[in-house]
């Protein structure tokens, strides 16, 4: 007979171990549903950091000559109204990084920058190739760090470059105003 009970007692506990089991797996899920959790975060983001946009502008490495991308955190906003103007004016003041210039004088100015078709057209002042202080292989190089940070852009697949509104002014041994596609690197 106190094999029978004992029997009987291990039979009971184990069915209320299942039935607080089964309880707990269908009701546990209600109150996950039915409880709200407010999460929030350590800081809010503002409008301003929303707004922030990645640009890569193309430069030449001081030491070793060759093309490198300096990518910058910028204010989308300013994009808005002419975002061709606005990359020759990030390029014009250079790079953050000292060993990438662009071996413009700071005397240059930008005239216009418009998109024509597929094509922007850069007008830069005479500075642009007069005081220009890199030596003849660096021209092409100069020019192609502009058309490649200006094709980053994607309606952007030419740039023509004017100096003073004139056409055929030739920077070495290239016409600056035919149209230059991006160069692959």
């Amino acid at each position: 007979m106190k094999a029978k009970k004992i029997y009987f007692i291990v039979i009971a506990i184990l069915l209320i171990i299942l039935g607080v089991v089964l309880w707990s797996y269908y009701n546990g899920d209600e109150e996950v549903i039915n409880s709200t959790q407010e999460i929030t975060p350590q800081e809010e983001i503002s409008d301003e950091q929303l707004r922030n946009t990645i640009v890569s502008l193309y430069f030449i490495n001081k030491d070793t000559g060759e093309t490198e991308i300096e990518s910058k955190l910028i204010d989308a906003k300013i994009l808005l109204n002419n975002p061709y103007e606005e990359l020759v004016k990030l390029w014009l003041a250079g790079a953050s990084n000292e060993k990438l210039g662009n071996n413009c004088s700071k005397n240059v100015v930008l005239n216009s920058a418009k998109l024509e078709g597929e094509c922007v057209t850069v007008d830069f002042s005479k500075h642009f190739i007069d005081e220009y202080a890199g030596d003849e292989e660096g021209k092409i190089k100069v020019v192609y760090c502009l058309v490649n940070t200006l094709t980053e852009l994607t309606e952007v697949n030419y740039v023509r470059i004017l100096i003073d509104g004139e056409e055929n002014i030739y920077f070495g041994n290239f016409n600056l105003s035919e149209k230059y596609a991006k160069l692959n690197q």
